[in-house]
């Protein structure tokens, strides 16, 4: 079956692959013959009755709202998103703060307001001045903020919220909202590509949920981020309020560029990142469509309309955007290019690995925890406080955790010097202090990235841009301290900065973005000095994942884990110019004549046989059909059901009603011997993109990819002979490459099965105990 018709054909069989497996969930998009369709909103009304003062006050009303609509709507959309950060931002720290201490002036507060406070009361600072690391000590040591104390009690804290957090937000994703979960990445990049996924996906339910779910998902000290989700959300925003503001003039194509701009402006606020947010949504989201101008400029509107709503919001009380605000004053050696080299390659393997086995552990999780979502996220829960406890770069918050790891031991500013105890190293520590704290980075980066692979899918909102930063850093900053003790010395390398290098290597090892990895970490840190060093290390990190024959970054691969429909390159595609229009098209067609009765046309829509059938052929009916069929024309399901339900007939009516596809086009029906007759010319494609039977699929993968039209008609002698949809050109390339070269993703689906008869069995004994 073709996703636009319906018969017997010879793609058949490229349809039971799990790369192809959700593709029916999706809705074609024809990019070239995409029409407005206008939502009626009263503005056609019948005005000869009222005055003609009125009449010219509304028709300029109209006339100023239809040159400010795009700019009011790309501000809103920027505004709302960057209230959404601002708020997440300060609910999130607080619930992260409430695991480990209290503010005794108000313990509402996070420890950021709570010390803000502190620092002005006791030094006059105006209320927007940066917090410094110094300031934080002493907000703790004087009482103003105070950790949890009384063992157990800390420890009984920690665990609980952690896990009353996680099962809040699990509860909220499987009851409230569903499309909630997950990051959300893939399913948009489809999306803006031109297959539309359901609307349930984007709307204000799911927005509502994903903000308040997202919080405590990350609060509960699960391996996941926000960023992805931060993508959702925002586009969340753009899709609403497009609809909202600009459904009278709303197209498809249209909304997607708002959508790529929006899921800029949702990396923008996460990261505190407004160009990095812009070169991601181009590189990322939009990296499957033909590059636009018009995209371009939409994006910086929004970033910087978000980015500015969050500074004034200033949920770090800090009077900056910056995540991690560093002062690195001392410049790099060449000599530390072979270390660079050897985080890039860190880098890389990471990204290869740990997006295969979480993969693996997606296909486990499919098998055999399906039936247990929100047990699965609670016992994750639990078992990663329990884990991240006893180690202070893993109980920490991962943001918090960074910002020690990427801070500088020693600046020109002797009194802001840190003395964090990684700061207190040197030659004469001894060495079993020095093992402690070098053992408890590595213990971190393996536990983390363990963590990362279980934790990123669960049915909670969960991104894996941050977590993997916090692998790199824990890493970097272990490479530091081995270069420090036993190569350079204390005191000649900027130890912070190798820390900084390793979450770039990992973020562009998960998700093979380059330049907009490279802005990202220069905007979150400050640290342009090191720009050649982080390009390095980008670069390195890219040949090994190039080397290693990953098919793109962690988004790219879920999309076809989760059968997801993309047009995407066909570099190296050699099997798409052995193969011909013939061997894909779907032969067997519903069809649409030229001219037929209302109640033929019902009979045919309503028909369960054709329910699946999304776009109908328009042949003409006075051909001689011993021959063939003669197309000249396409029409779309939705658009033929709209016009019916314009229509009121009987069903006497509906048998002497004639129906013209073809012909003149009618503006009104008229009366004709007693028959009536109807236009349905305007909703037809009328010069559907065509081939010969014998084309190659090369040619006909450029032609969806770059005319971007939804079918392509086959025809042989000029007569209709199948039909071709952007589907089925990416079920093929799909479908070969799997012949070719085996399944991309090897699970061991034997073994699933084992743990899942475990399982079972475990759970039955304690229900026969309980019995």
């Amino acid at each position: 079956m073709s996703s636009s018709n319906k018969g017997v054909s010879n793609s058949d069989r490229f349809n039971d692959i799990p790369e192809t497996a959700n593709f029916n969930q999706f809705l074609t998009i024809d990019w070239l013959n995409e029409k407005n369709k206008l939502v009626s909103d009263g503005s056609s009304k019948d005005y000869r009755n009222k005055d003609l003062r009125n009449l010219k006050y509304r028709r300029f009303k109209v006339a100023i709202w239809s040159r400010c609509q795009t700019i009011i709507t790309l501000t809103a959309i920027g505004v709302t998103i960057g209230c959404i950060a601002g708020f997440l931002q300060i609910f999130t720290e607080t619930l992260v703060n409430w695991k480990t201490g209290h503010c005794t002036r108000n313990w509402l507060l996070n420890k950021s307001f709570c010390c803000s406070g502190f620092a002005n009361d006791g030094e006059h600072k105006d209320t927007r001045s940066p917090l410094s690391k110094r300031e934080e000590f002493e907000c703790v040591s004087n009482g103003v903020w105070t950790p949890w104390s009384s063992t157990p009690i800390p420890f009984l804290i920690f665990m609980g919220l952690s896990v009353t957090f996680a099962l809040f937000s699990t509860l909220m994703v499987n009851y409230i909202a569903p499309m909630a979960t997950g990051s959300g990445i893939s399913e948009i990049k489809v999306w803006v590509s031109g297959f539309k996924y359901r609307d349930d996906f984007l709307n204000g339910l799911t927005l509502i949920v994903k903000s308040i779910a997202l919080p405590l998902a990350i609060s509960s000290g699960l391996s996941v981020g926000k960023e992805g989700p931060s993508v959702h959300y925002a586009t969340c925003c753009g899709y609403v309020i497009t609809n909202w503001l600009m459904k009278d003039v709303l197209t498809y194509s249209k909304q997607s560029e708002y959508l790529t701009a929006a899921s800029g402006a949702g990396v923008a606020v996460a990261f505190g990142s407004p160009i990095g947010g812009v070169l991601f949504s181009l590189e990322e989201i939009a990296s499957s469509v033909e590059f636009s101008a018009s995209t371009l400029w939409k994006s910086f509107y929004v970033a910087l309309c978000a980015t500015s709503t969050l500074e004034y919001i200033n949920p770090f009380r800090s009077g900056k955007i910056v995540l991690f605000n560093v002062t690195y004053d001392r410049d790099w050696k060449v000599q530390e290019i072979p270390v660079f080299i050897i985080l890039g390659i860190f880098g890389g393997l990471y990204g290869k690995y740990v997006s295969k086995w979480n993969i693996n552990y997606v296909h486990f999780r499919k098998v055999c925890l399906s039936n247990w979502p929100i047990r699965e996220v609670v016992f994750l829960a639990f078992i990663t406080a329990l884990i991240c406890y006893t180690n202070e770069f893993l109980k920490l918050d991962m943001t918090e955790s960074m910002g020690i790891l990427f801070h500088e031991c020693q600046s020109n500013d002797k009194a802001s010097s840190f003395t964090h105890r990684l700061c207190q190293l040197d030659e004469n520590t001894h060495v079993v202090s020095f093992l402690r704290i070098l053992s408890s980075l590595f213990i971190a980066t393996l536990v983390r990235a363990f963590l990362v692979v279980i934790s990123y899918g669960a049915k909670i909102p969960a991104g894996i841009f941050v977590p993997s930063m916090a692998v790199g850093a824990t890493f970097g900053r272990a490479i530091s301290l081995l270069v420090e003790r036993f190569i350079s010395g204390p005191g000649v390398i900027t130890g912070g900065t190798y820390a900084f290098l390793g979450a770039a290597a990992t973020l562009c090892g998960i998700t093979q973005l380059t330049l907009a990895v490279v802005v990202i970490m220069f905007e979150l840190t400050g640290a342009f000095m090191y720009i050649i060093p982080t390009m390095i290390v980008v670069a390195v990190t890219r040949m090994v994942m190039a080397s290693s024959g990953v098919p793109g970054g962690i988004s790219d691969q879920m999309i076809k884990v989760n059968g997801f429909p993309l047009v995407e390159s066909e570099d190296g595609d050699e099997f798409m110019d052995d193969t011909i229009a013939e061997e894909i098209m779907s032969p067997n067609l519903v069809t649409i004549n030229e001219k037929m009765t209302l109640s033929s046309l019902e009979s045919l829509i309503y028909n369960s046989e054709t329910i699946a059938v999304n776009g109908f052929p328009v042949v003409k009916e006075d051909y001689d059909m011993r021959t063939g069929k003669k197309c000249i024309g396409y029409v779309l399901r939705r658009d033929i059901l709209t016009k019916l339900l314009m229509i009121e007939s009987d069903s006497r009516g509906a048998n002497s009603t004639i129906l013209d596809f073809g012909g003149s086009d009618l503006s009104f029906a008229t009366e004709l011997e007693g028959t009536q007759h109807m236009s349905f010319r305007d909703i037809v494609i009328p010069f559907p993109v065509s081939v010969k039977m014998g084309a190659p699929a090369s040619l006909l993968f450029r032609m969806f990819k770059q005319l971007g039209c939804k079918v392509i008609i086959v025809e042989n002698d000029g007569m209709l002979r199948g039909l071709i949809t952007r589907k089925d050109i990416v079920r093929l390339q799909r479908t070969k490459k799997r012949e070719l070269y085996g399944p991309p993703y090897i699970c061991n689906t034997f073994l699933d099965e084992k743990i899942l008869f475990v399982m079972k069995s475990i759970v039955n004994k304690f229900k026969r105990t309980e019995n």
